[in-house]
């Protein structure tokens, strides 16, 4: 993604991603990607998006695994995509996203040049999606959860 300059309508991420009715987000990934996000030009995403479903319980080592070669987003790319599949499905509707409780899953360059985990799910109950930051390899990840590669956006 390029930095724009004078006279283009940037993409902010820190404005998208604060808590409101339909979004939470964690402090950790306020701290941990979207503090380390920049302002960026708007992109279109493909639609639809194709995303990994795993087939069954998994850990972040193998989830990257089975999603290729360059799956890291850097925390630019991966604001910006995941604002754009969030605004496709603000009120939890079926999509790219997947609405059931489970995970979407993306894998994301951040703080101190580190690889996090951040999980994006549709919460029902308080009608929002939660977005958040894990350390790599924190979570063994659920049958149905769905995993996103840099790849299926940004194509080589």
């Amino acid at each position: 993604l390029q930095n724009i300059h004078d006279g283009v309508d940037l993409f902010d991420s820190h404005k998208f991603f604060q808590n409101r009715e339909g979004l939470w987000r964690s402090d950790a990934f306020a701290e941990r990607i979207s503090s380390v996000a920049k302002k960026t030009e708007r992109i279109q995403l493909p639609n639809p998006i194709d995303g990994f479903t795993l087939p069954k319980n998994m850990s972040d080592v193998e989830i990257r695994k089975e999603l290729g070669d360059n799956q890291v987003f850097s925390a630019t790319e991966a604001c910006i995509v995941i604002t754009g599949m969030i605004s496709r499905q603000p009120n939890g509707e079926n999509g790219d996203l997947v609405n059931d409780g489970k995970a979407n899953i993306f894998y994301v360059r951040g703080k101190d040049d580190k690889v996090f985990t951040v999980d994006v799910g549709w919460y029902v109950v308080n009608r929002e999606w939660c977005v958040g930051a894990r350390h790599f390899g924190d979570v063994r990840w659920s049958a149905g959860d769905r995993g996103f590669s840099r790849n299926s956006i940004f194509r080589p």
